[in-house]
């Protein structure tokens, strides 16, 4: 068990833990795991952040264009 948590978290577990965090999906176990990854290599975690930050911001952009083409039917 301590091997897996002293274990690095790869590129895609960090941006998957800035969406739990973004919507506060995050367990304790998670959220630690996180924060100790922040305190010794803080550059992944904003750089997930800010992906997670951009495909939330695009989602939202594209969905309402989406609708508003759709309401000019």
């Amino acid at each position: 068990m301590k091997d897996e948590e002293n274990k690095p978290l790869g590129f895609f577990e960090i941006l998957g833990q800035a969406f739990s965090l973004m919507f506060a999906l995050q367990n304790k176990k998670g959220r630690k795991r996180l924060m100790d990854l922040a305190e010794e290599r803080p550059l992944p975690l904003i750089l997930a952040g800010v992906m997670a930050m951009v495909i939330f911001f695009s989602l939202c952009f594209v969905s309402s264009q989406l609708v508003l083409k759709l309401s000019n039917l």
